[in-house]
C-alpha cells in the first residue's frame, strides 16, 4: 500500500485519533485514582494523627494535590495502549461497513493475491468520503466534569476534614516543631545582636570620645598660667561641663546600677559561689572582666565537650555544672549589674542548653548555645570598655578638682606639666603642689562669704551662668521647705539653746539625707560628691565649734 494513497492516510489518522483517546483515557482514570489515593491518605493522615503535619493546609499540601494530574498525565504518557495500523482499519470498517475492506487493505503488503488492484481500487474509492472525525469522534465532555468535581471535593476536604490525635502523635509533632521555631527565632535574634555589639566594639576601637576628651583636658591643663585665675576658672568649667556631661551619656542606667551595687548575700548560692560574684562584682567595677570572661571560656569548652561526649551519665554531669555556671553568671549580669543585654544572651544560652537534651535538636542547640555565649563574651567586652571608660573619666573630674584647688591659690602653672603624659601624671603633680602647699587643708569655721551685706568690694563670685548642667526642676515641696528653715536659722552669733538646738539639727539631718540619696539615685559625676559630703560635714563641725562652753 502506498503511503500517498488517501486510504493509507485515512487509516494514520484514524490511528493517531485513537492515540490520543488512549492517552485522555488513561489519565482520566489514572487522575480519578491518584485523587482517591490522596483522599484516603488525607482521611487516614486527619482521623488518625499516624502522620502529624502531612496534610495540614499548607503550601506543602496543595503542591502535593497539584502534582496529581502531572503524576497521571506521565503516567498516562508511558502505559497507554499505542494503537497499531489495523487496529485503525478495523475502527474504520465498522464506522462505514466496508466489511474488512480496510483490514485486508492494511494487510495487503503481507498477502498474496491477483485481487490486490481491486481491493486498493475499492478502498481509495471509499476513503474520499469517510471523515476521520466521524470515524472516532471525541465524547470528553462527562470525563471531563468528573476531573473537576473530584479534586475539588478533595480540596474541601483539606480546609473541613478536623484533625484528630487519638495517639498523642500530633500534639508530641506540634511541640519539636515549636522548640524547631523557638530555637530559630533565638538563633536568628542572636546573630543579629552580635553583629550589631561587634560593630560598636570596632567603632570604640577606630574613636573613643573619652579619649578625646582627656587628650583636650591635658592640652588645656598644659595653656594654664598662675596669674589668669578666671581664664583658668572658666577653661576648667567648660572642660568638666563636657566631661561630666560625657560621664553621664556614657553611665547609662545599666552602668548606674552597676556602680551602685554593694555586696550583699544571695541564699540562691553558697558561700563560695557568693564570694566569687562579690570578686567579678569588685573587678568589673574597676573596668576588669577578666575574670568572667574566663568563666565563659571555661564554660564554652564544656560545651565542646558535651557535644563530644556520649556516656549519658556523664553528658548528665556536665549539663547540670553547665546550667549551675550559666544561672551564677545571669544573676551577676540581672542582678548585680543589671545589663538587660547580658542577662538576655546568658538567658539565651540556657534555653538553648536545655534544647540540646532534646535528641533532635541536640546538635543544632548546642551550636546555638555556643553562639550564644560568643555573643555573651561581647556584650561583656562592651560592658567593661564602658567601665574602662567610665574610670578615665571620673579621675579627670578628680584632676580637674584638684586643678581648681591650686587656681585658688594662683599655683596652676601648665609650665610645671611639661614631664606630664598621662592622666595620672598631671593628678600626682597636681596632689604634691597641694601637699607642698597646704592647700588640701579645709578651714573649718563658718566664713563671711565674698564680703559683707550692703555695698562694698566684695567682688563677684567666680560663677559662669553660662554652664549647663542636668538640673531639673523636680523638687520636692518639703525639702525645699527644709532647706529655707534651715537657711534661716544661719545666723552669725545667735547661741544654740533648747528647741532651737534641736530644730537646727533635725532640719540639718533631713536636708543632709536627701542630698545623700539624690547622689545615690541621680547621674551626679563622683568629682561632685566630695564637695557636696564635706559641706555638710562642715556645716556640723562649725556648729559645734561656735556652742558656748
Amino acid at each position: 500500500m502506498a503511503e500517498s494513497s488517501v486510504a493509507y492516510k485515512l487509516l494514520l489518522k484514524v490511528a493517531q485519533r485513537m492515540r490520543l483517546a488512549a492517552v485522555g483515557r488513561s489519565f482520566y482514570w489514572a487522575f480519578i485514582v491518584l485523587c482517591g489515593v490522596f483522599a484516603a491518605a488525607l482521611l487516614t493522615a486527619r482521623l488518625t494523627g499516624l502522620a502529624p503535619g502531612l496534610f495540614d493546609v499548607s503550601n506543602t499540601t496543595w503542591l502535593a494535590l497539584a502534582a496529581v494530574p502531572v503524576l497521571a498525565g506521565l503516567m498516562a504518557l508511558l502505559v497507554h495502549r499505542r494503537p497499531t495500523l489495523p487496529d485503525a482499519a478495523r475502527l474504520v470498517d465498522r464506522s462505514t461497513g466496508a466489511k474488512d475492506l480496510y483490514l485486508t487493505l492494511s494487510l495487503i503488503d503481507s498477502s498474496a493475491g491477483e485481487y490486490q488492484p481491486l481491493v486498493v481500487k475499492s478502498a481509495e474509492a471509499r476513503a474520499t468520503h469517510v471523515s476521520p472525525e466521524r470515524v472516532l469522534p471525541f465524547a470528553w465532555q462527562r470525563r471531563f466534569w468528573h476531573a473537576v468535581w473530584v479534586p475539588a471535593l478533595v480540596a474541601v476536604g483539606v480546609f473541613v476534614v478536623p484533625q484528630l490525635d487519638p495517639f498523642g502523635k500530633v500534639a508530641k509533632a506540634n511541640l519539636v516543631e515549636k522548640r524547631h521555631e523557638r530555637l530559630a527565632e533565638s538563633k536568628k535574634a542572636t546573630e543579629l545582636r552580635l553583629e550589631e555589639v561587634r560593630k560598636k566594639i570596632e567603632d570604640h576601637e577606630e574613636h573613643n570620645a573619652s579619649d578625646d576628651a582627656i587628650e583636650e583636658l591635658k592640652l588645656a591643663f598644659n595653656k594654664m598660667q598662675p596669674t589668669q585665675k578666671m581664664d583658668n576658672l572658666k577653661a576648667l568649667q567648660i572642660e568638666q561641663k563636657d566631661i561630666g556631661k560625657l560621664w553621664r551619656q556614657i553611665s547609662a542606667e545599666r552602668l548606674k546600677d552597676m556602680m551602685k551595687s554593694s555586696p550583699s548575700g544571695d541564699q540562691q548560692f553558697g558561700a563560695n559561689e557568693n564570694e566569687k560574684l562579690e570578686k567579678w562584682m569588685q573587678e568589673l567595677q574597676q573596668g576588669n572582666a577578666g575574670g568572667v570572661q574566663k568563666e565563659m571560656a571555661d564554660i564554652k569548652q564544656a560545651l565542646q565537650k558535651l557535644a563530644q561526649t556520649k556516656d549519658p551519665i556523664e553528658r548528665s554531669e556536665l549539663m547540670q555544672q553547665l546550667k549551675e555556671k550559666l544561672a551564677a553568671l545571669e544573676k551577676l549580669a540581672e542582678d548585680k549589674l543589671g545589663n538587660k543585654e547580658l542577662a538576655s544572651a546568658l538567658e539565651r544560652a540556657m534555653q538553648q542548653l536545655e534544647l540540646s537534651e532534646q535528641s533532635d535538636l541536640s546538635k543544632e542547640a548546642l551550636e546555638s548555645a555556643m553562639q550564644s555565649l560568643e555573643l555573651s563574651q561581647a556584650e561583656l567586652q562592651e560592658l567593661e570598655q564602658a567601665m574602662k571608660d567610665l574610670k578615665e573619666l571620673e579621675q579627670a573630674l578628680k584632676t580637674i578638682q584638684q586643678a581648681k584647688k591650686l587656681n585658688d591659690g594662683e599655683k596652676l602653672d601648665g609650665a610645671k606639666a611639661g614631664e606630664c603624659k598621662t592622666l595620672a601624671d598631671y593628678e600626682a603633680l597636681y596632689a604634691q603642689l597641694l601637699a607642698e602647699g597646704g592647700a588640701e587643708e579645709v578651714e573649718e569655721k563658718e566664713g563671711n562669704g565674698m564680703g559683707q551685706r550692703g555695698f562694698g568690694k566684695g567682688g563677684e563670685a567666680p560663677e559662669d551662668d553660662s554652664v549647663e548642667t542636668g538640673f531639673k526642676s523636680e523638687q520636692s515641696k518639703s525639702a525645699v521647705v527644709a532647706v529655707k528653715m534651715l537657711m534661716s536659722m544661719q545666723q552669725k552669733g545667735e547661741a544654740e539653746k533648747g528647741e532651737v538646738v534641736r530644730d537646727y539639727k533635725a532640719l540639718l539631718t533631713t536636708v543632709k539625707q536627701g542630698a545623700m540619696e539624690a547622689l545615690n539615685t541621680e547621674q551626679i559625676p563622683p568629682g561632685y560628691h566630695e564637695g557636696i559630703k564635706s559641706y555638710f560635714d562642715a556645716l556640723e563641725k562649725a556648729k559645734e565649734k561656735n556652742k558656748p562652753k
